[in-house]
């Protein structure tokens, strides 16, 4: 099987062309964990429709990734599967419409659709406060605010978000029994009225580089709680920012590179 990996801010995949035979869950522990690859999920790209199909490295599917469907479409444009500059894509969190806005180097924007504050999406109980509200997270009590951004993603404001690194507070979050399918973590830092600070804990995969559905999570919390201003807000990641914004509809803009291709036996 030909097999390609493609990155997004170091947010990285491997990607290949959708067969329905395969055991896509099965693929993405054996490829992502393979130190070949070691990446953050398996996505699979299939036609006619386009459409998005997206594993994380633990083997669970995942509805949406934010830095996976710029990747996504980059592949799209290697590949000569689309000839538009604005194309949609459809994933298990709808159709997000891509806009091509450089292919030296790549760079793209996504309409993500709306974020939607609610227990369902987010698997937690009816009822459940889902704005500032604490739980006890290694013997201390945090705040933080949870959303729906094509996938669960809770915030949590923070005044140094790259020390959480090193700290268990984002797989404890995570892992909370609160959460029955688990969330995202995304701890963040405001510099200003558009500029942020992101590190994020993405459940089945663990600290990322980048997260693109993390940064609207963080970009629509921190606007709704009066921390900046709606408007283009730089949300700092470890390799680069993303520029996210919208008022109802949410944008995302920012690269994603090829790094190789190559065979690999599935068996």
């Amino acid at each position: 099987m030909k097999v390609a990996k493609y990155n997004g801010l170091g947010n990285d995949f491997v990607m290949l062309d959708y067969d329905a035979l395969a055991d896509y869950s099965a693929l993405a522990e054996k490829l992502c964990n393979d130190p070949q690859f070691d990446t953050d999920g398996l996505i699979a790209v299939k036609t006619d429709p386009l459409e998005m199909i997206y594993y994380n490295r633990d083997g669970s599917r995942a509805s949406m990734c934010g830095n996976g469907i710029r990747c996504f479409a980059k592949y799209c444009v290697d590949h000569n599967l689309v000839n538009e500059k604005v194309f949609p894509v459809e994933t298990l969190a709808g159709t997000m419409i891509v806009h091509l806005e450089s292919l030296e180097p790549f760079h793209c924007s996504v309409n993500m659709g709306r974020p939607a504050y609610d227990t369902e999406k987010l698997g937690l109980p009816k009822g459940q406060v889902l704005t500032n509200f604490s739980l006890e997270i290694a013997g201390a009590p945090v705040t933080m605010s949870s959303v729906f951004m094509g996938t669960i993603h809770t915030v949590v404001f923070v005044e140094d978000p790259i020390a959480e690194l090193s700290l268990e507070r984002g797989n404890l979050i995570c892992h909370h029994p609160l959460f029955s399918q688990q969330t995202n973590v995304n701890f963040v830092h405001v510099l200003n009225d558009h500029e942020l600070v992101v590190r994020t804990f993405e459940r089945g995969v663990g600290w990322t580089l980048a997260c693109g559905t993390g940064c609207c999570a963080s970009y629509v919390v921190a606007r709704d709680l009066g921390k900046i201003k709606t408007g283009a807000t730089n949300l700092y990641l470890e390799r680069g920012p993303l520029v996210v914004s919208g008022t109802q509809e949410i944008t995302m803009a920012g690269p994603a590179e090829f790094e190789f291709e190559k065979e690999v036996e599935t068996c």
